[in-house]
Formats: C-alpha cells, sequence, structure tokens
C-alpha cells in the first residue's frame, strides 16, 4: 500500500514559524534551560505547577499556537492519564500535571525551533564544552543528540499523515490498520534518519576542508 504523506503543521511538536521573542531567543538556550524548569515543575505544589501549566498554554496562545496543536502535543499524555486515573484515583493528578508542564514545555521548544536551529544549538554547546574542558577530539554526542531530539517531531508528524491517509482510504482503526501502516511507517522513518545522518556528515566535511 502506497501512503501518500501531506504537510501538515498541526502535528505533534512541529515547527510553527513566527517572530516572537521566544522564536528569535537562541536554541540553545532554550536546549539549556529546558531540563532546569523541568526539574523546577517537580520541586513545585500542585497548585503552583497547574499555575505554570496554564500560563504555559496562555503563551502557547499567544503565539498563535492553534487549540488543536497544543492538544495534539499532549493528547499521548492524556490516554495514559485516564488509565492512571482509572486504577490510581486522585493521588496520581499532582503528577499529571507536572508531567502535562515538561510536555507542553518541550512542545514550546519544539515549535519555537526549527531542526536546524536545534542541531546548531548542540554544536554550540558542544563547542562551548570542549573549550571549558580543553577537549581537542569532536566526540559525536552533539550529532546523536541533535538526531534524536529533532526526528521526535517527525516521527509523530509520519505516524499522523500514515494514518490520515489511511482514514481517507476508507480505513478504520483497526489491527490492520498497524499492520498495514507500521511496515511503511518504520520503512520512512528509516530512510529519513539516513537522510539526515548523510546530510550532517556532508556539512560536517565540508566545514573541516573549509
Amino acid at each position: 500500500m502506497k501512503i501518500k504523506i501531506k504537510s501538515d503543521r498541526q502535528t505533534a511538536f512541529s515547527y510553527k514559524a513566527g517572530g516572537s521573542i521566544i522564536h528569535l531567543c537562541p536554541a540553545w538556550i532554550k536546549i539549556i534551560f529546558l531540563p532546569l524548569i523541568s526539574i523546577l515543575f517537580f520541586k513545585l505544589p500542585p497548585l503552583a505547577a497547574a499555575l505554570m501549566l496554564g500560563f504555559i498554554i496562555l503563551i502557547q496562545l499567544l503565539l498563535k499556537f492553534s487549540p488543536r496543536e497544543i492538544f495534539s502535543d499532549i493528547k499521548l499524555i492524556l490516554y495514559y492519564a485516564v488509565i492512571l486515573l482509572i486504577f490510581r484515583g486522585k493521588e496520581v493528578i499532582p503528577m499529571l500535571v507536572r508531567l502535562l508542564c515538561m510536555l507542553e514545555l518541550a512542545a514550546l521548544l519544539f515549535r519555537t525551533s526549527s531542526s536546524l536551529q536545534l542541531r546548531e544549538g548542540f554544536e554550540r554547546i558542544e563547542l562551548a564544552f570542549r573549550k571549558i574542558f580543553h577537549l581537542k577530539k569532536k566526540t559525536p554526542l552533539a550529532q546523536s543528540l541533535s538526531l534524536f531530539v529533532c526526528f521526535i517531531p517527525l516521527v509523530a508528524k509520519n505516524w499522523e499523515e500514515a494514518k490520515r491517509a489511511w482514514y481517507a482510504r476508507g480505513g478504520k482503526a483497526s489491527i490492520r490498520m498497524l499492520l498495514v501502516l507500521l511496515p511503511v511507517f518504520f520503512s520512512i522513518g528509516m530512510k529519513q534518519a539516513w537522510n539526515m545522518a548523510r546530510a550532517i556528515a556532508v556539512r560536517q566535511g565540508e566545514a573541516i576542508h573549509n
């Protein structure tokens, strides 16, 4: 089965162009502060975490993120949240609120930073790290991290578009859908990962020769 993939900005964690302060903020700064703020979320009391979640969503709305885009970023964890609430009750609500904060903060990073900006951000952090610790040999850490991080929105986009193509052909959510789409999904993902890795290798090779 041939799946035709169309572009759609409403898939999870996809970049949304803009000229806001957050968009213009260098990616390396956002990459550094994301884990630090995420750790802070787990130190906040439940009420403060809930207020922070509302504040992040307000920022996203001011950046003209649509409700559908915001929902697409947290859709998977909402399914997980329902299961936990059924089996564990209200005691898991504080933990879920903190997880939602972290997820929405990550979405803010991905939606305001392009893949190229994220890769350059990781490279800049690695360069600074090497200078501080006087490391001359370049490690593949920044390249591996940038590939992993940049691939997250791409995976979400591929899966959503594959499902959309399936439903457009009259298909329904079923085991058969998974059996048909998963091989195509993995094939497309592997090809894109290979192309991304080759592009970065070529870019690094050109930088060395220059």
